[in-house]
């Protein structure tokens, strides 16, 4: 028997219909109707045998009402964009609410009646209670809907959205009613507490908004970013560098992550303070502008992701430079985890537990893993789960990433794609053990150096975001449009950003060169020519490239057939590209169709 069978079943004995199961059956709102009764008592207006029940509805339900919707097909994140409705919440603002927590809620002593009078015989004692809590509620918190429509509850005063039947929720407003009892400490039941949210979530109209996931979030019609520090956000309005302090913006908060101090005085610290970070660490100094760029990209959730890849044996200098861009970009309980979830489901799991993903020692990743961080990363619709449990409320999760391992581990193409890759060794970086007495003023000098950084980027990114240049670079674009604007905040030339990307991208091309036995020879075939240009049948390609054959062709990927070559033609062009090769089909296609390959110093990327 649950609390609210047990709660009926002592109020309602069996042949006797309680008020309760009346108001249920009756669709009672009772939101409204409690406060015209409030209004009616303050007045002296009330008159118990003239009160008559609000006009029948379609009843409560301890799910979210499906209004006008039950004839729809579920939404999708895709469907969002065709929904008027859901289009009003993407493009409205987020409200704020004062500093202090609404304190209306708490009720008088006289009993657990809030408006200190005797109410009408026709109430039951649960009837009140529903109506005390449902008040309480509605005063501390307000209802919010996502891009499935999923009810969700958010604080007035702090901006946490929770599913409207959270566990956090049922404590906090079990803890509220017993405080607000002043003295006589009634307890209620949590069949109660639920009936009151179904009422409240069943008679409020949400506010059009979406809550912010994690640490960052952007208004599509009005473009402000949101940094959540925890119960405050900072809001970056459109092409301004400098932020405004905000309570109450609606935000989901991940499980683990803990809240960021910033200071008041970070316009008086320079962006050039980022240097710290390679003071302290073992990043290597030489990599900083990129560094920097997918700290700040970490930040921008519209932005196309990136996962951060570091290279090197699991020393304590690599361990203690990942905790360190850990605690900055998202501070939480667990710094790092030892494991990368096999299945899609569980990675969606730890998605709602931190905002940047950190994972430490990875020797492999398998295909679906890397589907599955891809996915997390760009944005996916996943389940709510409150703990282990189901919540039945939908959530949208956008997570950064990062890992460490000894050699790159990225082999999925589309994840490949969007990864920067990172070596760390003894030369490169500070010392980031011994020499640092101070971690924690450290890591806030390089917070505030960060937030200039970020500002920066927000007040100039109108002049790169359109600039189609930066495509040529596929997943890494935005990055890209990001470093340069780091350059230019550090006062340095963006031509140094450059230099670094380019060294970068051969180290991870030269990986990706080695897995592709047909590129690689036909590197060497164009290398070895004269005038630096093949032209012949994919037939005579087949008998030329055999002489410049990598060996030994360990993973089996050498083609036999002129069939097979002409589809590793197709995929090695992009990658010849990079290396200033142009490999382009002239004629129809099968054995005797024609392929030019060409050199061009001017297209060496």
């Amino acid at each position: 028997m649950t609390d609210h069978d047990q709660d009926n079943h002592e109020n309602h004995p069996v042949g006797h219909e309680g008020a309760s199961t009346k108001h249920q059956r009756r669709g009672l709102r009772l939101s409204e109707h409690w406060r015209e009764q409030a209004r009616k008592i303050a007045a002296d207006e009330f008159d118990d045998t003239a009160e008559v029940l609000p006009t029948p509805d379609t009843g409560p339900s301890s799910s979210f009402p499906k209004a006008s919707h039950d004839e729809e097909p579920p939404i999708t994140v895709k469907s969002l964009f065709r929904d008027p409705d859901l289009l009003s919440s993407l493009n409205a603002s987020w409200p704020s609410w004062p500093e202090s927590a609404d304190e209306k809620h708490q009720f008088s002593t006289g009993g657990m009646d809030f408006f200190g009078r005797s109410q009408a015989p026709k109430q039951s004692r649960r009837d009140k209670q529903v109506a005390d809590v449902m008040f309480m509620i509605s005063g501390q918190y307000y209802l919010t809907q996502n891009e499935s429509r999923s009810p969700l509850l958010t604080d007035k005063s702090t901006g946490e959205t929770l599913p409207y039947m959270d566990p956090v929720i049922l404590e906090r407003v079990k803890g509220a009613y017993w405080r607000g009892s002043f003295g006589s400490q009634k307890d209620v039941s949590y069949g109660v507490i639920k009936s009151a949210i179904s009422n409240f979530v069943d008679g409020a109209s949400p506010e059009l908004c979406l809550p912010v996931y994690g640490r960052s979030g952007v208004e599509l019609n009005g473009g402000r970013r949101a940094l959540v520090l925890g119960h405050h956000c900072l809001i970056f309005s459109s092409g301004l560098s400098s932020y405004e302090q905000y309570t109450g913006v609606p935000h989901v908060m991940p499980r683990e992550s803990l809240p960021m101090v910033v200071s008041d005085n970070v316009g008086n610290v320079s962006p050039q303070s980022m240097s710290t970070l390679f003071d302290v660490t073992s990043l290597p100094k030489d990599s900083d502008l990129l560094v920097i760029a997918w700290m700040v990209m970490a930040w921008r959730s519209d932005s196309a992701p990136v996962l951060l890849e570091l290279l090197g044996e699991p020393t304590p200098g690599l361990i203690a430079s990942q905790k360190t861009l850990k605690r900055v970009i998202d501070p939480a309980s667990n710094l790092l985890e030892s494991e990368v979830p096999k299945t899609i489901k569980q990675l969606e799991i730890r998605a709602q537990c931190h905002y940047l993903m950190s994972f430490h020692q990875v020797g492999s990743l398998s295909e679906t893993q890397q589907r599955g961080l891809l996915s997390i990363m760009q944005g996916k619709a996943v389940e709510w789960r409150t703990k282990t449990k189901r919540s039945g409320v939908d959530i949208t999760v956008r997570c950064a990433a990062m890992l460490n391992s000894s050699e790159s581990v990225v082999t999925y193409s589309p994840l490949s794609d969007a990864t920067l890759s990172i070596e760390l060794d003894d030369a490169g970086g500070g010392d980031s053990q011994n020499s640092v007495k101070d971690r924690s003023m450290a890591e806030a000098t390089i917070t505030h150096g960060l937030l200039r950084v970020f500002g920066h980027v927000n007040q100039f990114w109108g002049h790169v975001e359109n600039d189609r240049q930066f495509d040529r670079y596929g997943g890494l674009r935005d990055l890209c449009r990001i470093g340069v604007l780091v350059a230019d905040a550090l006062g340095r030339d963006t031509a140094e950003f450059w230099q670094q990307f380019d060294a970068n991208q051969q180290s991870r091309r030269d990986y990706e060169l080695e897995e592709n036995p047909v590129a690689m020879a036909v590197k060497l075939a164009i290398h070895a020519s004269e005038d630096g240009l093949i032209e012949a049948t994919v037939k005579d390609w087949l008998v030329l490239l055999d002489g410049y054959r990598p060996e030994p062709d360990t993973l089996g990927a050498w083609p036999v057939t002129s069939r097979g070559l002409a589809a590793k033609f197709k995929q090695s062009r992009a990658l010849l590209a990079t290396f200033g090769i142009q490999l382009v089909p002239l004629e129809r296609r099968g054995p005797y169709g024609r392929w030019r390959a060409s050199f061009d110093a001017s297209r060496y990327q």
